[in-house]
């Protein structure tokens, strides 16, 4: 069954929805609201308690009930461990309605709410050095979020990938992705072990957030980073996945268009904050990250979850005009002789 049901979001069913969780204290109020492209956000005040957000999922044609509930499900518990971990940059969860059985008609989190707002950045701003001590700051938060979630599984990292993969040909045969082939399926699949490298038979596993990017990080008036939210694609991967560079350094149009000089700075900064670390989490996202082909190994990770990137690469046949992929070549940086012949 797909969930077309309509939401019940007016303010007293949303109210009362919380209620039921036993969340919240008195005079409760709406201090905003807020819409992004996987949900709505409410922002739930009290004369006596901390504020709350309760984050609620948009509906979608192709999902069922079923597959909404593990959704939300999954995040919370995203969260929780996220919380039993020590991880600090994200908010808490403090209760969850995995039901369409209740006022609101839909499942939802009630969530911490964090002071601040959304980090605005583009190719100008923030000017350095700002620029770069946030992007140490984040550099610093993926660090964390690796060496919290760190595990070893029982499964490698080329068994987790094919399984995806299995899916997503299934799917494509299936006619439920008409943009893709089942020949864009089979090209993908043959690069697989080549672009995992030396990864192949990792088993060790970290949560990735799935989207880091200026409006998931918040902060405060002197740009601090507070909190990184909107954790609806994070997911326990393979660590080659969990190192890659966040999403905001590299362009949605990747796949036709080599990164700008700025992006390419922008990474150096990134980089350069932990390179001199030696802990696990640092060496792998060192590995990933600062590769000579690491727009096409980056590109290629995110078209194993994502169908737009899958598309994208597809249409270009798996090559980058501007980055030619090494396979099991030695990986090593030239990001300082890029920037160098872009200056010149």
């Amino acid at each position: 069954m797909a969930s077309h049901e309509t939401q019940n979001l007016e303010l007293k069913n949303i109210l009362a929805a919380v209620s039921q969780l036993k969340i919240g204290g008195n005079a409760p109020f709406f201090d905003g609201e807020f819409s992004g492209g996987e949900c709505r956000v409410f922002k739930l005040s009290f004369k006596d308690q901390a504020s709350v957000a309760i984050r609620v999922p948009h509906p979608t044609e192709n999902s069922s009930y079923d597959d909404t509930i593990a959704i939300v499900q999954a995040e919370v518990r995203i969260l929780q461990t996220l919380e039993a971990k020590g991880f600090f940059w994200a908010p808490r969860c403090r209760g969850a309605s995995l039901t369409f059985d209740n006022p609101v008609k839909r499942p939802f989190i009630v969530l911490t709410w964090v002071e601040g707002f959304p980090l605005i950045w583009d190719k100008d701003f923030p000017p350095r050095p700002l620029r770069d001590t946030v992007l140490r700051q984040i550099a610093s938060i993926q660090l964390s979020l690796i060496t919290c979630t760190l595990e070893n599984r029982s499964i490698t990292a080329t068994a987790f990938f094919e399984r995806r993969l299995k899916n997503r040909r299934t799917q494509v045969r299936d006619g439920k992705i008409p943009c893709l082939s089942e020949q864009d399926c089979l090209d993908q699949q043959a690069l697989l072990h080549r672009v995992l490298g030396l990864d192949r038979n990792s088993t060790v596993f970290a949560i990735d957030h799935g989207d880091i990017k200026p409006g998931n990080i918040i902060v405060d008036e002197e740009y601090n980073i507070k909190c990184l939210i909107d954790w609806g694609f994070a997911a326990m991967v393979p660590i080659a996945r969990a190192a890659i560079l966040p999403r905001f350094l590299w362009p949605d149009d990747s796949a036709t268009i080599a990164p700008s000089l700025t992006v390419l700075k922008d990474r150096q900064a990134y980089i350069s904050s932990f390179s001199s670390q030696t802990s696990q989490a640092a060496l792998s996202m060192l590995r990933w990250q600062d590769a000579e082909d690491v727009d096409f190994r980056t590109l290629y990770l995110d078209s194993l979850s994502s169908k737009g990137a899958h598309t994208s690469m597809a249409r270009v046949r798996w090559k980058l005009s501007y980055c030619e992929f090494l396979g099991d070549a030695e990986e090593h940086s030239v990001m300082g002789r890029q920037l160098e012949m872009l200056d010149a």
